[in-house]
This record gives C-alpha cells, sequence and structure tokens, in this order.
C-alpha cells in the first residue's frame, strides 16, 4: 500500500466500479504491470496470507470469495488471485489501478470505502486488509464493517505499522508514489520522531503511527474471539533470508517485539 491515505469514510454512498469479467486470462498480461510485479515474490504481505489461508482451507472444493480492501494499485490483489485461483474482488477509496491491469486480470476492482461496501453480508471467506486500516478515517467502523462482509467461519488478515516501534521503513519496497531509498527511509524515521517528541504520533493528526498490539487488539475484540497474533511468524517469512535476516532473533524476542518490530499482524475468524 502507499502511504497515501486511501480509505477514508465519506459520508456518501460508494459507487462500484466493475471491470474486466473473470474470463480473461492472466497470461494475457503484456504490458504494465511487469510480470516480477504480480508475483508473490515481490509481496510479502500477500504470501503471507495466501500461506495462512491454504493452511486453513481444509477440503473447500469451491474457489475462495476474497477482498482486498484498500487495493492500492492493485498488485496483490492479482497476486493472491493467481495464488489461491479464488474469486477476488479488490476495492479502494480512489482508483488507483493502472487500465492494463484492469483489462488482463480477472480480479473485479471498484471504487469504495472500506467503511461502506457495496457487498451483501457474509459475502466473503477471507479479507486481506494489509498496512491500511492506519490510514482510515474510523478504524473501528471499518472493522464492523469488514466483519459484516465476512462470511461466518472466515478468515481476516490484518497488518498495520507497530505505534511502540523504534525504527521504520526498514523492509519498506518500492512503491508507486514512493522510493525506497535509503534517503527517503531516513526522511520517514525522522518525521515519526519529530511526530513522537512533539506529541504528533497519532493517526488522526496526519502521522503514519499506526497501533500498539493492545490498540488493535481492542478493536478487534469488538468482532472476533479468535485472534492469533502473527507478528513473529510473519517477520520470520518476510526476512527469513538477506541483510534483515540477521536481526530476527532481536526483532523477534517475545520481551522485546513489541517495539523492535516495524508492523504487527494478526489473523481473525469470524465465529461460524
Amino acid at each position: 500500500m502507499s502511504s497515501t491515505p486511501t480509505n477514508s469514510c465519506p459520508l456518501v454512498a460508494p459507487v462500484p466500479v466493475l471491470q474486466t469479467p473473470a474470463s480473461v486470462p492472466m497470461d494475457a498480461v503484456t504490458s504494465e504491470p511487469t510480470p516480477e510485479l504480480v508475483t508473490l515474490e515481490s509481496h510479502a504481505g500477500a504470501g503471507f496470507f495466501c500461506r495462512e489461508i491454504n493452511a486453513r482451507s481444509g477440503d473447500r472444493k469451491l474457489p475462495p470469495r476474497i477482498l482486498i480492501a484498500g487495493c492500492g494499485a492493485g498488485h496483490e490483489a492479482v497476486a493472491i488471485q493467481r495464488e489461491l485461483n479464488g474469486v477476488v474482488d479488490a476495492v479502494d477509496i480512489e482508483d488507483f489501478v493502472s487500465p492494463d491491469l484492469k483489462l488482463n486480470s480477472p480480479v473485479r476492482f471498484g471504487v469504495a470505502s472500506v467503511c461502506q461496501l457495496p457487498f451483501q453480508d457474509s459475502a466473503f471467506d477471507a479479507i486481506f486488509y494489509h498496512h491500511v486500516i492506519e490510514h482510515v478515517d474510523d478504524p473501528v467502523g471499518s472493522l464492523a464493517e469488514l466483519n459484516r462482509v465476512l462470511a461466518p467461519g472466515g478468515w481476516l488478515f490484518v497488518g498495520t505499522p507497530n505505534r511502540h516501534r523504534l525504527v521504520s521503513s526498514i523492509g519498506a519496497h518500492q512503491q508507486s508514489t514512493w522510493d525506497a531509498t535509503f534517503a527517503n527511509k531516513l526522511a520517514d524515521n525522522i518525521r515519526d520522531w519529530n511526530d513522537r517528541l512533539t506529541g504528533r504520533f497519532r493517526n488522526e493528526l496526519g502521522a503514519h503511527a499506526g497501533f500498539s498490539r493492545k490498540e488493535l487488539d481492542r478493536m478487534l475484540a469488538e468482532h472476533f474471539n479468535e485472534r492469533y497474533w502473527l507478528t513473529k511468524e510473519y517477520l520470520k517469512f518476510k526476512y527469513a533470508s538477506g541483510r534483515a535476516a540477521k536481526l530476527l532473533p532481536i526483532a523477534t524476542n517475545s520481551a522485546v517485539c513489541w517495539f523492535t518490530a516495524p508492523a504487527i499482524y494478526a489473523l481473525c475468524r469470524k465465529s461460524p
């Protein structure tokens, strides 16, 4: 997801914009995006989500119904659809998806707020809500709406920056409106610490703060009795190789993970 706010909660009803029908084959992608942009290897969050959903799919015979809540440019939605072979709807508050991606993907892209979704109750088996909730004006309302469209027994995956983190943007990748350079990552950390020291490190004050585990768990508990915190598992999944791998024993240590983890992740199951 881009750091640009993507899901304020408007008072007007959202208008869904459905795109190309699901009969268009994925191998028709020819220009934009390039193949590497629509693979799980390029999107750790999408890859981890698919792994966890596959592990819990049981003997499901029908393709899963999946919602990407806050799809940004749409690349994660395409990667998830490919991996899970599901029926995927992807929405965001604005249309950030390229025409080529819409044309060549079976994902049904639309424009809508996560606080006011144009779907029936219990419409989805799984929801991917990855680094979006911190951009939403009404995060509590967004979780209530996602719970409404999630089928009984379905899964909600939530990821957000850890508000208690010491450093930011360490594992951030190239985005459409942000270059993953050392200078930009340093600037993000300077901005975050300036916001902390001036008492403005809150989402509602414009900071990219995220939530602490306690804050997010309190919101999730209103709708989900079954909550699995997978922060350590996610960090191991994403950083098992590369330069950051040496830091994993520290970042995943239970005694200090609450401030060494740059983000937090939970998988929640709606009561059957």
